[in-house]
């Protein structure tokens, strides 16, 4: 079976290409090459490739930049994802894109369940949610996939000058302690697990609508920053400090956490976000294989 990801050089695109060539699938991923705000050019390129699988693993994920360029934000993270699913449902081909736990507005105190009433609370969530809309009206049998805190690659998100576990490795050097926020609540999510379950999820051919795939368990983020530098061996003290859900322009949900109801339902069940963590330190730290 041929599947397409879309947005190939990403944390999660590369590792949905690594795992779907893994695991039986012809796998060809298309990035920079095609601009998915350009509808034209993304129908030639699905043309071309005849997939019967297009999962969209692009964003415009920079919640800061969202706030200053909205109309990016709405272009990618809405717009571009109406034209991926009208031009999939046109063609027959199954569709899954990815969204976020920032559809929530965190006032919940507890794990999100696909059924929960999104409530976004900055320009990133508001236009994800958009795009999840346009999805399930363009296509009724897409997947669309809610996640959270996703990691990955040994250089993380270009977009994001690296990921979370990396920034704060790069904070240990010539530091004895760093401040962390620790009013949100989260999943933090390899992207080595997300795409796994994301292709699980893909074989089962009747399944639709919104799923939750994140890590098991939940941490704020000072204390994910406390298992980093524990694991990693660092000696650095983490402070955790309550910025009221801001950051900069954009407020950010204070619990996003998510429960992966429906695909625990289907019997896939992400690991805890410690474990997680531990395969990913040492995969950064093993030498890299050319």
């Amino acid at each position: 079976m041929k599947l397409v990801v879309l947005g190939r050089t990403g944390q999660l695109g590369a590792e949905l290409l690594t795992q779907a060539s893994q695991n039986g699938f012809e796998a060809v991923g298309l990035g920079s090459d095609v601009d998915v705000t350009d509808r034209t050019g993304l129908e030639s390129a699905l043309d071309a490739a005849k997939p019967q699988i297009v999962v969209n693993a692009t964003a415009y994920h920079v919640v800061p930049e969202c706030e200053q360029h909205p109309d990016r934000a709405f272009a990618v993270n809405a717009v571009a994802v109406k034209s991926m699913a009208e031009a999939c449902a046109a063609r027959g081909i199954r569709f899954a894109t990815y969204s976020t736990d920032y559809v929530f507005d965190g006032r919940k105190g507890e794990t999100y369940l696909e059924d929960d009433r999104p409530n976004p609370l900055q320009t990133y969530g508001v236009s994800k949610l958009a795009g999840e809309q346009l999805c399930a009206l363009f296509h009724p049998g897409a997947l669309i996939i809610r996640t959270c805190g996703v990691y990955g690659g040994r250089t993380g998100s270009r977009a994001k000058k690296g990921n979370f576990v990396l920034n704060i490795l790069r904070e240990t050097e010539g530091k004895r302690e760093l401040e962390v926020s620790s009013e949100q609540i989260v999943n933090p999510t390899p992207a080595v697990d997300l795409a796994g379950a994301s292709l699980e999820l893909l074989r089962v051919p009747s399944e639709g609508g919104v799923f939750h795939l994140a890590s098991d368990g939940c941490c704020s983020w000072a204390e994910f920053a406390a298992a980093i530098v524990e694991l990693a061996g660092r000696p650095m003290a983490i402070i955790p400090v309550d910025r009221g859900g801001h950051s900069g322009a954009a407020r950010r949900p204070r619990f996003s956490a998510l429960a992966n109801a429906r695909a625990r339902a289907l019997g896939i069940v992400l690991p805890h976000w410690r474990k997680g963590l531990e395969r990913y330190l040492a995969q950064i730290s093993a030498p890299s294989v050319t």
